[in-house]
């Protein structure tokens, strides 16, 4: 499976001394509603059973009835319940590919903390949060985030393939006056399994 998502808007950079843990969330907001058209539009993913014995879900629930409330029912936080594409139990290879456009000149990479620090707060916000502080000031879901919040990576270290290629944004976004934390990005998502099951099946076209 290969598909792309995209995000229009502020990256800022992120350390350990101001992670930007609202600023995160934002942008995983962003992309919530990109991954959910996407459970939509593949009818095999949302036909998925869950891969694990039924005793990994609470005795006190109902058994879910696909691998969305599967994955929800595991993975609750605060009033979110997340719902990650790319899991462990899924058994998939993932790899990302990044168009990076930002308004200073292509180049400078390996020199530039300040490009690795935005891509770690691209990173973060592509898996699910597990500590209510990591969503910030977004203590509860909207609306439309409710019962799921659709994100893309369970835990960082699932990504097997990271490559980023930076170059120049020469159209202002919404038309306004540059600003040097300004970004345009398209992630390339690439995902298959590494073991065929009856959990990932719905991977393998």
């Amino acid at each position: 499976m290969h598909f792309r998502l995209t995000y229009e808007g502020e990256l800022l950079p992120s350390t350990k001394s101001n992670p930007r843990a609202s600023h995160k969330q934002s942008i995983r907001k962003k992309l919530h509603g990109q991954i959910k058209r996407l459970w939509e539009l593949y009818p095999n993913l949302q036909a998925m059973t869950h891969p694990l014995p039924d005793g990994f879900v609470s005795v006190n629930a109902p058994k879910p009835t696909n691998m969305i409330e599967y994955l929800a029912s595991n993975r609750p936080l605060g009033d979110y319940r997340f719902v990650p594409l790319m899991t462990e139990e899924l058994n998939l290879w993932c790899g990302l590919d990044i168009l990076f456009l930002r308004p200073t000149p292509p180049g400078g990479v390996l020199q530039s903390g300040d490009i690795d620090n935005r891509v770690k707060t691209l990173f973060d916000a592509l898996k699910r949060p597990t500590q209510l502080q990591e969503v910030g000031e977004y203590r509860s879901p909207s609306p439309d985030e409710q019962p799921f919040f659709f994100c893309l990576l369970d835990n960082d270290s699932l990504v097997a393939k990271l490559t980023v290629e930076t170059d120049t944004l020469l159209e202002p976004l919404g038309g306004g006056i540059p600003c040097d934390t300004d970004a345009r990005l398209v992630i390339g998502v690439t995902l298959r399994p590494q073991t065929v099951t009856v959990g990932n099946l719905g991977f393998a076209g």
